[in-house]
């Protein structure tokens, strides 16, 4: 589910998760930055979601790439 709902925001697990994995992703501009209050309490979000059962989890997915690519069609037709 972590694989999928960090697909859906464009970043990758480690990077959700705050785990840094060598010196160049510390020099490198981080998508997701774990000093931020916000991207904190997204994260604690995540993780009372994966206290739902699998089926709320996967509804929630849904959601979230559905709003993703509705946002993505809406970027794409004002850029022409």
């Amino acid at each position: 589910m972590l694989a999928d709902l960090a697909q859906a925001l464009n970043v990758s697990t480690d990077e959700w998760l705050g785990v840094k994995t060598n010196a160049k992703m510390t020099r490198a501009k981080k998508v997701v930055d774990t000093d931020n209050p916000e991207m904190r309490r997204v994260s604690k979000k995540f993780q009372q979601l994966m206290t739902l059962p699998e089926k709320d989890q996967r509804a929630v997915i849904r959601l979230v790439n559905s709003l993703v690519e509705t946002k993505g069609r809406a970027a794409a037709g004002g850029s022409r």
